[in-house]
């Protein structure tokens, strides 16, 4: 009596293991198929799993799994109990050198996933009975009365059907009668229905085996909510990179059939503004001006975008860290900030030590990283303010500062300046442009650079911006000049 108490008791314990094991449906009907049929726990001929559509209110065939002659079955058996006697070495040995009796289940696992894998992938004749299985697609609506799969769908519990009593139309070529029949249902509702023969068994369906066969059905309906969760989480997840992949797409097309009229407009405008092909008035001279100030905005704007839709593609993720010297790279993108800059009354005041140590960047990123700080720290500060460029060295890493006198970012805010295309002020008349997307490509950069960036604000005063790199001592420091 105990020592059946304890082989129930162990054999739980490997469902249990292998139900778990399953983060998608196909692995779940798989073990659950292996569970029935294996030898060493249910020990059933076949087992079948049809899924429930509910749009189409069909009952699909997945997975059938067992074996197709006696010859064929007795082999598969012996092949398991042999299996199942080596991993019980396994397991004794295992358990003399750690104690721990977790340590195995991998071993529950490999069991399960190794007779699925036999049966699916090293038998033709599984494989066949497999394919012609998941062809199965039986409508509800259109099952004769008394058939089994509508029986054991409107049944709260599994049921054994004799061969008097089950009408098999579509599934006669592979069940056979007598049989186990039951549901599996979610919180959806119905999920689909199980079945387990004898067929190559001399003995007979009995209470036990339906007691077992209804545990099983329980236990894998728990289970089926947690592979459903992680199935439709996995949807989403696949989903959303799809939309992003095309929002990337979308932004590179856009913006590269922008780019060449804007090109020829900036061009032309430029030609007309400086008399390049005749005199013109002041007055012309003005409007011209402001259409040149009005396009090269939009041209920028449109290389904002461009430069974001080839960040999000990683086409400039593909950076070589290497020695860079940042003071080589902030002089290389100034003349860039000017341009920006335009008019507008701000002064850029650098204040480094006297050596900066080089770091371990990229130049390329490390300029864009400048750039869209800098042109982020013009922007918001205030006519005849200052932006302020610090270099401090400490703890084996060079933090460089862009310090603004700006309007500031509220607390809430500052989780989310680095997201795609986000903006504090939303209004449409709000008096600061852009896209904001400059801080997206600077933390996908950093993120490619292993680098780090923190940002302290305040409203109304302004707000620092700190990037940090590791700083390399072999000797090479730039002077301030």
């Amino acid at each position: 009596m105990a020592d059946n108490f304890t082989e129930e008791i162990s054999l739980l314990e490997q469902v249990h293991v292998a139900l778990g094991s399953a983060s998608r449906l196909e692995d779940f009907y798989l073990i659950l198929g292996s569970v029935l049929v294996d030898p060493n726990t249910f020990g059933f001929s076949r087992a079948f799993v049809l899924r429930y559509d509910e749009r189409t209110r069909c009952f699909l065939g997945k997975v059938a799994l067992g074996s197709t002659s006696r010859e064929q079955y007795e082999q598969l058996r012996e092949d398991l109990l042999a299996e199942a006697r080596l991993l019980k070495d396994q397991e004794e040995a295992i358990t003399r050198e750690t104690g721990e009796p977790m340590a195995l289940q991998h071993l529950y696992d490999l069991r399960f996933h190794s007779l699925w894998i036999q049966l699916l992938q090293g038998q033709e004749e599984g494989t066949d009975l497999n394919t012609a299985f998941q062809e199965v697609s039986l409508r509800r609506d259109k099952l004769l009365p008394g058939h089994l799969l509508e029986s054991a769908a409107s049944s709260a519990q599994a049921r054994q059907f004799e061969n008097s009593e089950a009408v098999l139309e579509g599934l006669d070529k592979f069940v056979h009668l007598p049989a186990l029949a039951g549901r599996l249902v979610s919180k959806r509702g119905l999920h689909g229905v199980l079945i387990a023969d004898r067929i190559f068994e001399d003995r007979p369906l009995d209470g036990q085996d339906l007691y077992h066969f209804q545990w099983l059905i329980n236990h894998a309906s728990v289970s089926l909510e947690n592979v459903l969760l992680v199935s439709e989480l996995t949807e989403t997840t696949n989903r959303m990179r799809e939309v992003d992949r095309l929002k990337t797409n979308f932004l590179s097309i856009v913006s590269h059939e922008l780019r060449t009229p804007l090109t020829s407009i900036v061009g032309f405008v430029h030609l007309l503004a400086e008399e390049k092909v005749g005199k013109i008035t002041p007055s012309q001279k003005d409007l011209l001006k402001r259409v040149s100030q009005h396009s090269t905005h939009l041209q920028n704007m449109v290389n904002d975008l461009l430069e974001l839709a080839e960040v999000e593609s990683g086409g400039m993720v593909n950076v070589e860290l290497v020695p860079v010297d940042p003071l080589e790279a902030l002089y290389a993108v100034m003349p860039k900030i000017e341009a920006r800059r335009g008019a507008k009354n701000v002064a850029i005041e650098p204040s480094i030590m006297s050596t900066v140590p080089k770091i371990l960047a990229d130049q390329s990123a490390l300029e864009r990283i400048y750039f869209h700080l800098l042109d982020n720290a013009v922007k918001f500060t205030n006519e005849k303010g200052t932006v302020g460029i610090e270099f401090n060295r400490a703890n084996g890493e060079l933090d460089i500062s862009i310090v603004d006198q700006g309007i500031g970012i509220p607390q809430e805010n500052l989780q989310r300046i680095f997201d795609n295309f986000y903006q504090v002020d939303y209004r449409l008349d709000r008096a600061y442009g852009g896209m904001g997307i400059g801080l997206t490509v600077v933390s996908l950069l950093l993120r490619a650079l292993n680098g780090k960036i923190n940002v302290e604000s305040t409203v109304g005063i302004g707000s620092r911006f700190t990037v940090t790199f590791p700083a390399i001592s072999d000797g090479t420091e730039t002077n301030w000049h």
